[in-house]
């Protein structure tokens, strides 16, 4: 006990890493059973993924600040850390895989279109990647701005 209050700055920010692997591992269920209904994404769920294994990185470094040199409870918190890694990677590693069977299911057949279709359809998918391109570079930006956002609001609480 006197430990942490010693030291309640650190358990204060070990509390919110763990937290924050709790938030995002929520929102991963959240996000799977919403593929499952049609309502979420692939991509959705690899967000998500990606983001249960940041907060857990957050958290072992997190950790390992006030941890003694060969603890048993670190090394252990350690091969959790990085059996969520390596869970998360093979979740991401298996949806794009699907991702990419479906988008090769889908796939038109060329050799059955004429000329003017063919040429129509190419066009039709330059327009379609210069609007992707514009709404990438537009979510790029908002997320930016939405972390600096979250990143002053931490400096402001603290």
């Amino acid at each position: 006990e006197a430990f942490y209050k010693k030291n309640n700055r650190w358990t204060e920010g070990l509390i919110s890493a763990a937290k924050t692997v709790a938030m995002a591992t929520n929102t991963l269920v959240e996000t799977a059973d919403g593929v499952i209904k049609g309502t979420r994404t692939l991509e959705h769920l690899v967000v998500a993924a990606r983001e249960v294994s940041a907060a857990t990185v957050q958290l072992v470094a997190a950790a390992r600040v006030k941890s003694h040199l060969n603890s048993r409870t670190q090394e252990r918190l350690e091969l959790a850390a990085k059996a969520v890694t390596e869970a998360s990677a093979h979740l991401v590693r298996a949806t794009q895989r699907l991702t990419e069977k479906e988008e090769s299911r889908s796939a038109e057949d060329y050799d059955n279109m004429s000329n003017l279709e063919f040429k129509s359809n190419e066009m039709e998918q330059q327009v379609q990647i210069l609007k992707l391109e514009k709404e990438l570079v537009g979510a790029r930006r908002r997320l930016a701005e939405m972390r600096r956002h979250g990143y002053h609001a931490q400096e402001d609480s603290d």
